[in-house]
């Protein structure tokens, strides 16, 4: 094979999971879609969709597109998009949104960044909030190497300036401030006395920096430990989970634990993208 080539590599979903009480079943990736090696665009829709009264969305889509920009630059994007999204009438949202853009340029790492992402019109619990995410961090620190310097704190030229650590004020949702529950910190991808871990070689952390209920202006009100919420007799939500590799980025925008009366696992938006160079 003569010259290089870029092997493109992109997927996502809109939602998918499993029930395991009172009864077991699985839930099939909804809107899910895969790039191929060559690049181009692929797209997957789904509308009205309900299981059971628990999981429903009015309509869920997702789409990748790459373009190459010169002989030595490609882009790709992933979107995808849940919208009246509600699990169990607890967790409801107008849209939730997935999306990573990256750039990459032969010799270089990849730049992949996940503005564009969020939540519209969130409630929890009944409770409209507001969530307040670190998507200037990431742009900022697009590539594995300079995330990885900012969280060590050895950014160079003052680059870490200007970028707070997510906030550490409540871990249940409608109850004062206090000890983490074991059942939440069991379940977090990221330890409580930290707002990030890596593990060989692949750096977890949250687009999220605080949660608050809408029209407080309350620091007592901030919710929760960064991306973390205990909902009692219903479960636990992760908001915005980010697994940075050397080439790779993986979001989930929601991942909900539900322990009872009913216990599952549900995940909702979640793209991922890479890609490289051969030879």
């Amino acid at each position: 094979m003569a010259g290089r080539i870029f092997l493109h590599h992109a997927h996502g979903f809109a939602l998918a999971g499993s029930i395991k009480q009172p009864f077991e079943a699985e839930i099939d990736s909804h809107a899910a879609v895969s790039l191929s090696m060559v690049g181009g665009y692929a797209s997957s829709k789904a509308e009205n969709y309900r299981f059971r009264d628990l999981i429903s969305y009015s309509s869920a889509h997702t789409y990748i597109s790459s373009i190459k920009k010169d002989e030595k630059t490609y882009s790709t994007v992933v979107n995808t998009v849940v919208e009246g999204l509600n699990i169990m009438d607890v967790i409801t949202a107008d849209a939730v949104i997935g999306r990573l853009s990256a750039q990459h340029i032969d010799g270089q790492p990849s730049e992949i960044i996940p503005l564009g992402s969020g939540f519209k019109n969130l409630r929890i619990a009944g409770q409209a909030v507001e969530v307040d995410l670190v998507n200037h961090l990431h742009s900022h620190h697009s590539t594995h190497t300079a995330l990885l310097s900012h969280f060590q704190g050895k950014c160079k030229g003052g680059a870490c300036d200007g970028f707070d650590a997510p906030k550490k004020v409540r871990y249940e949702w409608g109850r004062p401030a206090g000890k983490i529950p074991a059942q939440m910190e069991k379940g977090m991808v990221i330890p409580s006395e930290a707002g990030w871990q890596e593990s060989q070689g692949t750096i977890s952390c949250s687009l999220v920096k605080q949660l608050r209920p809408t029209n407080s202006d309350s620091s007592q009100s901030e919710l929760p430990f960064g991306y973390a919420i205990k909902v009692p007799h219903v479960g636990t939500i992760y908001l915005g989970e980010l697994f940075v590799s050397g080439k790779t980025k993986r979001l989930n925008m929601i991942r909900a634990e539900l322990g009872s009366p009913v216990a599952g696992s549900i995940a909702v938006a979640g793209p991922v993208t890479n890609g490289d160079w051969y030879p």
